[in-house]
C-alpha cells in the first residue's frame, strides 16, 4: 500500500469517524472500528493491506492511544483485521476464509474426495416475514427475495433449497446469469464480490420436521413427508446477516457433513 493510498485511506478514515459523532451514541473506540469498517467496506483499505501503527494512528486521527487500541481489538474480533506478530496490523484476506462449496457438502465413501453439487433454479419470488420467522429480525426490515431450486449430487436423488437474501443484493445477481437462470451461480462469491460481503461465519440449526409444500411438489413426494429441514444463516462484518439458506432434505438421503474452520 503505497503512502498516498494510505494517506487518503486514513483521511477517510477521519471523515467517516466526524461524520458519525454527531448522532452516535456509541463510544469513541467504536466509532473508530465503524469508520474503518466502512473504508474495508467501500475498498478504500483491500485485503491484506498493512494499517499505520498504533502510534502513527494517534498522529493522523483526533483520539488517543487507549482508543485506537479498543478499536483494532474490535476489529480483530470481528474478523476485519488480523494481526501479524512482528510485522504489524493488516486487513483480513477474507477472500481464503470460507470455502466455496462451505454448506451443502458430501464426501465419497471410497475415494474421500468432496462430491460438489449440482443446481438447477426453480423460481425467484418475494419472501414475507412467516416464513423466516425469527430470522427475519436479521434483515432489518429490508425487502428480502426467495430464490428455490434443487440442489444435487450426482447420481443422488435432489433436494429443495431456498436462498433469502436482501433485495438490492439479488438484484446484482443478473450479472452472473439473472434472477431468472441462476443455475450454478455462487451466490456467496456474488456478495463477496460484487457487494463485498464475504462468509465470515455460519449458523447452522438442524431439525426433523414436514417439508413444505413446494419442496413435496417439486421432489415428487406424497405430502405431509417428514424429513430435515436444514437452515444456514451466513453473516459478514460486525455479524451482519447476509443470507439464509433452508435445504429440505427427504428421508433416506445420504448423510451431511457439516465443516467449519478457515482455510490456511
Amino acid at each position: 500500500m503505497n503512502k498516498e493510498r494510505t494517506t487518503n485511506a486514513l483521511k477517510r478514515v477521519a471523515a467517516e469517524m466526524e461524520a458519525g459523532d454527531a448522532n452516535s451514541s456509541l463510544p469513541k473506540y467504536a466509532r473508530l472500528a465503524e469508520a474503518f469498517y466502512g473504508c474495508v467496506r467501500d475498498g478504500h483499505y483491500l485485503p491484506g493491506d498493512p494499517l499505520p501503527s498504533e502510534t502513527e494512528l494517534c498522529d493522523v486521527l483526533p483520539v488517543g492511544l487507549s482508543t485506537v487500541q479498543k478499536a483494532l481489538a474490535q476489529l480483530v474480533e470481528q474478523g476485519i483485521v488480523v494481526r501479524r506478530r512482528k510485522l504489524g496490523t493488516f486487513i483480513a484476506d477474507f477472500r481464503n476464509q470460507v470455502p466455496e462449496v462451505h454448506v451443502y457438502r458430501f464426501r465419497d465413501p471410497v475415494t474421500g474426495e468432496n462430491l460438489l453439487p449440482y443446481t438447477r433454479g426453480i423460481a425467484v419470488e418475494e419472501a414475507h416475514t412467516e416464513e423466516l420467522g425469527p430470522l427475519a429480525a436479521g434483515f432489518e426490515g429490508d425487502p428480502v427475495v426467495r430464490l428455490d431450486r434443487l440442489v444435487w449430487i450426482e447420481g443422488e436423488r435432489p433436494v429443495f433449497s431456498s436462498i433469502f437474501l436482501r433485495k438490492a443484493h439479488a438484484e446484482g445477481l443478473s450479472d452472473r446469469g439473472g434472477l431468472n437462470n441462476f443455475d450454478g451461480v455462487s451466490v456467496h462469491r456474488h456478495l463477496s464480490e460484487k457487494f463485498n460481503l464475504p462468509t465470515l461465519s455460519v449458523t447452522h440449526r438442524v431439525t426433523a420436521d414436514e417439508l413444505s409444500a413446494k419442496a413435496c411438489a417439486n421432489l415428487d413426494l406424497a405430502a405431509p413427508h417428514v424429513g430435515l429441514i436444514w437452515e444456514a444463516t451466513d453473516r459478514s462484518f460486525n455479524e451482519k446477516q447476509i443470507l439464509v439458506q433452508r435445504f429440505e432434505l427427504p428421508r433416506g438421503h445420504r448423510p451431511m457433513e457439516i465443516i467449519e474452520g478457515k482455510k490456511s
